[in-house]
């Protein structure tokens, strides 16, 4: 329903404590504009036309203990992440978010390196300090953090014509079950059964047309990676299992990269 526009840069810096605590700062400066906005767009949408100076620092504090960062089957990362945005600019606000993921071997079960839960969940709030609230700042339910849904596709959205319009709350689950696919281990193939559970609300203007419920969304499916001398390629069948009858759906989504 809109067009986005960022013109900036990006400065960051990295290090580490030791082989278990890192972090890492970074600093934006980006102007963002907001145009071609459909005019059966939701009024919120369409009141955020224009640009607007985002002046931001942040960081990511990690306390890392897997026992491979690429192919982890043992051990658990914890992360937190803070944004701060109002050194200049005309944007105001702090983003928090916290997130974890436990990696649980049963090879003292199964004998099997490959069989592995997973275990993940994540926290974040946005905090605004002044009334230029932008819907691009926020965080959005669906896609990579909830399988079975579009990106955005969860979470409070303007009724009266079906956009979804972010929220400062979220919340996120996710168990896991891999396992290797009788298909010899050259191939790199692995699969993989899933339920994900997530919850996202907290807008600051809303109106009767307006749907923002703390009800949780969840899913469950199967899905499987291809790890390729270009990447991870993960493919993933998602359903839908509990939702509210304005969500969107879907049932394919492809994906790149490690997803926990």
């Amino acid at each position: 329903q809109y067009d986005e526009k960022r013109v900036g840069f990006n400065l960051r810096l990295g290090y580490e404590f030791n082989d278990i605590i890192r972090q890492s700062w970074f600093y934006t400066l980006s102007n963002r504009e907001i145009y071609n906005v459909g005019t059966d767009a939701s009024r919120f949408i369409q009141e955020q036309v224009g640009t607007t100076l985002l002046s931001q620092i942040g960081q990511t504090l990690v306390y890392d203990r897997r026992d491979s960062r690429l192919e982890p089957k043992d051990g658990y990362i914890a992360r937190l992440g803070t944004d701060f945005a109002g050194l200049g600019g005309d944007v105001h606000y702090v983003r928090v978010r916290v997130d974890g993921t436990l990696y649980v071997p049963l090879a003292p079960v199964t004998g099997v390196d490959d069989y592995i839960v997973v275990l993940a969940g994540s926290v974040g709030q946005l905090f605004s300090f002044d009334d230029n609230e932008r819907i691009i700042d926020r965080y959005f339910l669906g896609g990579e953090n909830l399988r079975g849904f579009r990106i955005g596709g969860a979470g409070p959205r303007d009724l009266s014509t079906g956009d979804s319009l972010g929220g400062r709350f979220i919340s996120t689950a996710s168990a896991e079950f891999r396992f290797p696919l009788p298909v010899p281990d050259d191939f790199g193939i692995t699969g993989r059964v899933f339920t994900d559970w997530g919850v996202l609300y907290g807008l600051s203007d809303t109106g009767p047309e307006v749907a923002d419920s703390k009800s949780p969304r969840g899913s469950v499916g199967f899905g499987v990676s291809w790890r390729t001398p270009f990447g991870l390629i993960n493919i993933d069948l998602g359903y839908a299992v509990v939702k509210e009858t304005y969500d969107r759906t879907e049932l394919l989504r492809f994906g790149f990269g490690t997803r926990f």
